[in-house]
């Protein structure tokens, strides 16, 4: 409860820093031994200032970071120095370098001289490296892995614009990753993406050291790798949209119009990508599904579909689990396991319409002889099947965490996607967990307002949520947590119809993702996560990524007893333009484009709206936002009696909804709150609601202008004078809000509702601020009687 506060660096941290750096001083000899202790004083102070001053942008969030006065220049001619087992990230920065900034550097093998030296370690954890810049020379330490992940961190520490010599700052860098799996899906069942795109799309999931590519490329609406033993799997399969248009495929009612949805990719097209992936240090995972989310499949060949004895005509995606099927699967994964070099195949899994199998004679049959009593169980039969034929293989099967249903797979690893339980339930069972649930890790969802985004699936699921999110559940054991093996964002395309479409939906949520994955817990930090992102913008123009524009900052509802209301607009991204409205309507391109910062002044008697369009890069690029300002009356109260520090609370369990119906139900407990405390701890069971009511006073000592904000992801109902001041319907990352008062000396009425649960429990429930921004102590301002 106490509110934030922003803490530059921690004991824990300097002393982790004093320590490296005196490895690093005793490794590279940066002073002499009589100097050390004031050269690590000084070292120390210039680390400081870099976290205060956020010069560094590297995102992920490397562990440690040194960073030292000067600067090392790169200019033509320069020499990348290589070893047998560094040559081709040497070619991948020379040739990086090249093409971005037009900047040619020379390859030498091992050569006594150079300028960025790029060396292996054997000894050092897979994915770990350590890069040390002075004005000379840049090394990059680490097993190969690291190596190509410290170039990653090189390739950010350069300008995103030239002029030549590139510039890079003196620093020293030890970093490993948190996670070995940090993945991206990539759907191309829905909408097809072509080689180019898919290379692109792992270039920039490379940038940031994430090293999954999880590649759906069977689907309902589509089937999109050659198999030879069954081409008419191509030929029908790969085609479902001309065939819908033929009038041969049911209506495709999930998809949005777009064009470019049918294609496949030869076996050539796949070993291109993956020799393109395998130098970016990307694995490419395959997802083959089944047994449901069959029907481009079933499609080709119907004798795969599961059969109905009833004769009734309905939509066919399960496959029958017939020996046919069988057989046929494992023909198909036969010439995937050839194709795909890494341990995993993905069989899907989930959704599957298991009361289907019910009507099939097959599956009926299959139930009796097993002695099985419920269809998914039969479901648990096929995992099984399938996953002793990929062991055969020397494969381990991964699957979305339906197949925990009737009895998980001896070896398999589960994806955890309708939520955590699945995940929770597999890691205590002891099986290799990635958690990509929903809400936090499904970026088709929108990434803010609705009305104002393109169309997507669920609420929406902003970069701030998806950073939030810890994959290791609290609800774990430190050793069941160590089966948490990973974090995967995924996606799925039935509302993007193409690459720049699907680049605004992936970015930058899945810059978050990726310090999520790879970061320490400890050094994660939202506010200076968000200064980084900005400056990443400058990158994704280098690359022509179409990533999300960032919204302004504190623009929201707000609820304000002044009769004027002022504001300045301030934007991130230089020559960013706004075109604006006050009358609720969104201007449209023949309004007037200024630059930012820009003021608003106005009179508030009943309400104001602002409607902002804000554009970068030419007008290419562009996101809406709108902010309602509502007046309201605020009076302090009569107060008679003595009041005590805290707050009252009551807390309830019930399966209500409704606020106003809690002081109809009998509360578990009452009590009062005092200050710094968490106000309640998650609900033991899903299905109650675990209420909270807490009342009292807010005491102001200073008549003044104040703001009134709440910490809570999913904003609480807050009331001050029985005036609504935060909204519950509200998401504070989607739609901010905050009450802006003019308040006098005395006390105010105040109430509050909200759910507790996992997230809150750790975040701010009322934030109070002086017009100068000072947070105050709740200790010092919240009553009760």
């Amino acid at each position: 409860m106490t509110a934030f506060k922003y803490n530059i660096v921690n004991r824990s941290e300097i002393q982790r820093v004093r320590s490296y750096v005196s490895r690093m001083l005793s490794m590279w000899g940066a002073v002499g031994t009589q100097h050390r202790g004031g050269g690590l004083v000084a070292i120390l102070l210039i680390c400081l200032s870099f976290t205060a001053k956020a010069q560094f942008h590297i995102i992920p969030q490397p562990n440690q970071i040194v960073a030292r006065k000067g600067t090392l220049a790169l200019k033509n001619g320069d020499v990348i120095a290589y070893m047998t087992d560094t040559k081709e990230i040497g070619i991948y920065l020379q040739n990086y370098l090249a093409k971005s900034y037009n900047l040619h550097l020379k390859l030498q093998y091992q050569p006594s001289i150079g300028t960025i030296f790029l060396l292996t370690d054997t000894t050092m954890s897979k994915g770990s490296y350590r890069l040390n810049a002075n004005h000379t020379r840049l090394t990059i330490t680490g097993d190969t892995d690291g190596v190509f992940y410290g170039v990653q961190s090189l390739l950010q520490l350069l300008p995103s614009t030239g002029p030549l010599p590139l510039k890079v700052p003196e620093c020293t860098i030890a970093d490993a990753p948190r996670f070995q799996w940090r993945g991206l899906s990539m759907d191309v069942s829905r909408h097809f993406f072509t080689v180019d795109e898919v290379k692109k799309y792992i270039d920039i999931m490379a940038h940031y050291k994430l090293n999954v590519l999880h590649w759906h490329l069977t689907d309902d609406e589509g089937w999109r790798i050659q198999i030879d033993k069954y081409p008419k799997l191509t030929e029908l399969g790969s085609k479902i949209t001309f065939y819908e248009k033929q009038g041969k495929f049911r209506k495709l009612d999930n998809l949005i119009d777009g064009g470019g949805r049918d294609g496949f990719y030869t076996k050539d097209d796949i070993r291109e990508v993956l020799k393109y992936a395998k130098e970016r240090y990307v694995t490419v995972l395959p997802e083959i599904e089944m047994p449901g989310h069959s029907e481009a499949a079933i499609f080709a060949y119907p004798e795969l579909g599961c059969q109905d004895s009833t004769g009734e005509k309905h939509r066919v995606r399960m496959l029958d689990p017939s020996e046919n099927t069988f057989t046929f699967m494992e023909n198909v994964l036969t010439e995937v396991i050839d194709l795909f070099p890494n341990q995993y195949i993905h069989v899907g899994g989930d959704e599957a319409e298991v009361m289907d199998w019910l009507k099939s004679p097959t599956a009926v049959a299959l139930m009796k002889r097993e002695g099985f009593t419920k269809p998914e169980q039969v479901q648990s039969y096929f995992i099984k099947r399938i996953e002793k034929f990929l062991q055969s293989k020397n494969k381990k099967l991964v699957g979305w965490d339906e197949i925990l249903h009737g009895g998980l797979a001896e070896s398999a690893t589960v994806m955890s996607w309708e939520g955590e339980a699945g995940g929770i339930t597999a890691a205590r069972m002891h099986h290799p967990v990635v958690m990509t649930p929903l809400p936090y890790m499904y970026f088709d969802a929108p990434q803010a307002n609705e009305s104002l985004e393109p169309i997507g699936w669920n609420p929406p699921v902003p970069w701030q949520m998806v950073y939030n999110y810890e994959p290791q559940s609290k609800q774990l054991s430190n050793d069941e947590a160590k089966y948490i093996i990973g974090v995967q964002g995924n996606v799925w395309v039935e509302k993007i119809p193409n690459m720049r479409h699907l680049e605004y939906m992936m970015y930058p949520r899945a810059l978050a993702v990726a310090e999520t994955a790879w970061s320490l817990k400890q050094d994660k930090d939202l506010n200076k996560f968000a200064d980084k992102l900005d400056q990443q913008y400058g990158l994704f123009k280098l690359w022509d990524l179409n990533a999300r524009l960032p919204s302004i900052d504190g623009v929201g509802d707000v609820v304000t007893n002044e009769d004027h209301y002022s504001l300045t607009l301030k934007y991130p991204l230089k020559d960013a333009k706004i075109r604006y409205s006050l009358d609720g309507k969104m201007p449209d391109s023949t309004a007037t484009a200024v630059l930012f910062p820009v003021k608003i002044s106005e009179p508030v008697t009943d309400s104001l709206k602002l409607s902002a369009y804000i554009t970068w890069t030419n007008g290419n690029q562009h996101i809406m936002q709108k902010e309602f300002v509502k007046h309201v009356t605020i009076n302090p109260a009569a107060i008679t009696t003595t009041l005590q520090p805290g707050l009252n609370y009551t807390l309830y369990k019930t399966k209500e909804v409704n606020y106003k119906k809690l002081d109809t139900i009998a509360p578990v407990t009452t009590g009062m709150l005092a200050f710094p405390q968490q106000f309640a701890l998650a609900p033991p069971v899903e299905s109650v609601n675990n209420w909270v009511k807490v009342e009292g006073f807010i005491k102001i000592d200073n008549e003044g202008d104040y703001q009134l904000t709440s910490g809570f992801e999913d904003s609480p109902l807050l009331f001050v004078d029985n005036v609504v001041v935060i909204n519950r319907d509200k998401d504070n990352y989607v739609d901010p809000q905050k009450a802006l008062l003019h308040l006098k000396k005395g006390y105010y009425t105040f109430k509050g509702y909200y759910l507790a649960d996992d997230a809150n429990s750790g975040q701010n429930l009322l934030q109070l601020q002086t017009a100068t921004g000072k947070l105050l102590d709740p200790a010092v301002y919240l009553y009760h009687q």
